[in-house]
């Protein structure tokens, strides 16, 4: 059956497809299909490295073969194994326990069409950024960027073709080029992924425990970086009109100051860059802020630059990706038909080109060392094109273009406003493999009800599971409600998602709904105390988010990875472990009670200090409308969380009254 081999190269055909198998480590195997009469070694996170100007190449393990007849036995030198024959291949653990299969492999109609057995008890997280659920068994699952406004059933900013499954091993297809991955919908206990415009490039991760898996993982697609201190606090930004001139911007200031709402940026959404007409506006404004000791965002669209660009800041069409139609691209059918009615043409600049990044660079350095920006939020990442008649000036496929763009895009933004001595970062709400990078995501625009409540945990868990730690969301939705009894009890909402918000990452207000010191005194008590507590929380969150960076780890973390051997924890869709110490319980309905499960393990109230033995669900558990769930793990790993919450000791006693 082996038709070549040199000990780290494993060559074979399977079902009429020419496969090549390697080793890079025990417990990861990368299988890749044959194409034009070559294997393609850059898939993405090697075309990912190689632009950021990292080590890509990697040399295999020499392993062992041995054939017996029909069937080709590969050994990786700490145990792990692969079989083939012309029924199947295997991949099986250093125990000899089968982990998974591929039954059937072809190719018809220009795409691979790989299928691989499951277990029946099996969950799968992952695939990147999910509204529906976190467990995405029984789904189709498009692996494509698509903006849906407030859609929840199968579009995502943050698509990631990584498969995480409950029995603690996982797969990820490492190519940015669309694809689907059936999911046990179409046969039971079979999953199928068809790979376009590409040729098959699967790895195995094959480990003992999701930790490890995340460790592999990110090895292969990078680790987050550490994010700046201050993006760990609250960020402010607003939609048009309130931030469109300085006394917007400093009627906010003044408006917080006045309330004693601590805040630590704000994302000037008004002030679109390419404009050097808005530098001495802006300069004001920045010294401002910078002088509260407070930070500079901006707001902008992934590279794209305007009609008149070339007048105002020098950025004339030789810098940007060009087509057989010109300069200007028709953006892809995933725009959002509730923001633009129909496509928008964009400019976008050339990534690919030397010249064209320095100019990009010196372009922004006007931005980032002369006014003192600190970061952006970068939006519309999901439009760029993937067409054959796109030309980057290096030449390469741009089918895969729709999720490299914008992810390359953000890490070198990110790399550019680390340039600043307090660090820099920016939010995006797109990319695809690689985006724990950036570090910072945020999960698009939602409506301000409970429903969108839910939908944003299940956003931010999903992509935890997909390797991306760092989440973020408009606090409280984005856009009013829809609903009229949300719409008329507006505060109710806000305070629900003000409490989880408080024990996320950082707190972000956007949008076109009521800001925090537009609401009544109650409302603004409880806003006051949560966010301070949140800055009481800064640094167990460094701490853990250190960790993340360390490990892959999220920091925002599903029950399955505190115990992947409980099926309730894998059940679990609305808690979750922030960092390895505190279960947030967050109250998603209408409701002044909830069903809380606890995992193994003892488990102490933060609020008032009542403890419970683990493996167990508290039913109808009491949480008044100010008050939220939240348990610490009594012997958790955490160096400082006893003293963050001696310190916090005032504010949950606060939050306490407040909700009687």
């Amino acid at each position: 059956m082996m038709q070549q081999s040199d000990g780290g190269n494993i060559v074979f055909e399977f079902k009429g497809v020419r496969l090549l198998l390697n080793c890079y480590e025990n417990g990861v195997w990368r299988l890749r299909s044959e194409a034009n009469g070559d294997f393609d070694c850059m898939g993405a996170a090697q075309t990912l490295a190689k632009d950021l100007g990292e080590e890509y190449e990697q040399n295999p393990l020499q392993v062992e073969c041995e054939t017996n007849g029909t069937l080709l036995t590969v050994k990786a030198p700490g145990g792990s194994f692969v079989t083939a024959d012309g029924n199947s291949i295997s991949f099986f653990d250093s125990d000899f326990v089968k982990i998974r299969e591929i039954s059937s492999l072809k190719k018809e109609n220009g795409s691979f069409f790989v299928s691989l057995t499951a277990h029946k008890d099996e969950r799968f997280y992952g695939t990147g950024e999910r509204f529906d659920r976190v467990n995405q068994r029984g789904k189709k699952v498009n692996i494509y960027a698509v903006d849906r406004w407030c859609r929840t059933k199968g579009n995502s900013y943050i698509p990631i073709p990584f498969l995480l499954s409950s029995r603690c091993n996982a797969l990820l297809m490492n190519r940015y080029e669309h694809s689907v991955f059936d999911i046990c919908s179409s046969k039971k206990d079979v999953i199928t992924i068809e790979q376009k415009y590409a040729p098959i490039d699967l790895y195995f991760f094959i480990f003992k425990s999701p930790a490890e898996i995340f460790s592999a993982y990110c090895r292969l697609t990078g680790f987050a970086p550490m994010p700046p201190e201050w993006s760990f606090g609250t960020l402010v930004c607003r939609y048009h009109p309130e931030f469109q001139t300085k006394e917007g911007v400093f009627a906010m200031i003044d408006a917080m100051k006045e309330n004693d709402f601590p805040w630590d940026a704000v994302i000037l959404e008004g002030f679109r860059p390419y404009n050097k007409d808005n530098l001495p506006e802006l300069k004001e404004i920045s010294d401002r802020v910078h002088s509260l000791g407070k930070n500079v965002m901006l707001y902008e669209q992934c590279g794209r630059f305007p009609h008149n660009s070339e007048k105002l800041c020098g950025l004339d069409d030789s810098y940007a990706v060009s087509s057989d139609e010109g300069v200007w691209l028709n953006e892809t059918n995933s725009f959002n038909l509730v923001d633009n009615f129909s496509k928008k043409k964009m400019r976008c600049i050339d990534l690919t080109s030397e010249r064209s990044r320095k100019k990009w660079y010196e372009f922004w350095e006007s931005y980032i060392n002369g006014i003192g920006v600190e970061g952006a939020k970068i939006d519309f990442c999901e439009q760029f094109p993937d067409r054959e008649s796109v030309k980057f000036s290096d030449g390469r496929n741009p089918m895969a273009a729709h999720h490299w763009f914008p992810t390359l895009y953000n890490v070198l933004q990110f790399r550019h406003f680390n340039t600043r001595p307090q660090g820099g970062v920016n939010f995006s709400r797109g990319g695809g493999i690689g985006a724990q990078r950036y570090p910072f995501v945020w999960a698009g625009d939602q409506r301000r009800e409970f429903f969108f409540l839910k939908v944003v945990i299940r956003a931010a868990l999903s992509l935890g599971l997909s390797g991306v730690p760092f989440v973020s969301w408009d606090m409280a939705g984005y856009q009013p409600s829809f609903n009229l009894r949300d719409r008329h009890r507006e505060e109710r909402v806000f305070i629900r998602g003000l409490e989880f918000t408080a024990f996320s990452a950082n707190i972000q207000t956007h949008g076109k709904i009521k800001r925090p010191y537009d609401f009544d005194s109650h409302t603004k008590d409880v806003y006051r105390a949560y966010s301070h507590l949140h800055e009481c929380l800064k640094p167990y969150l460094l701490e853990q988010s250190g960790v993340s960076c360390e490990t892959g780890v999220p920091l925002m973390r599903h029950l399955f990875l505190y115990d992947p051997n409980d099926k309730k924890a894998a059940d679990t869709e609305d808690e979750y472990m922030l960092g390895c110490g505190l279960l947030v319980a967050p109250v998603l309905k209408r409701k002044t009670r909830r069903n809380i499960y606890l995992p193994a393990g003892r488990w102490i109230n933060i609020f008032d200090g009542s403890e419970y033995e683990g493996g167990q669900t508290l039913k109808n558990y009491k949480v008044p409308l100010e008050s939220i769930p939240v348990f610490r793990l009594a012997g958790a790993g955490s160096v400082c969380l006893e003293t963050v919450l001696k310190n916090a000791k005032p504010l949950l006693k606060e939050i306490t009254e407040l909700s009687k």
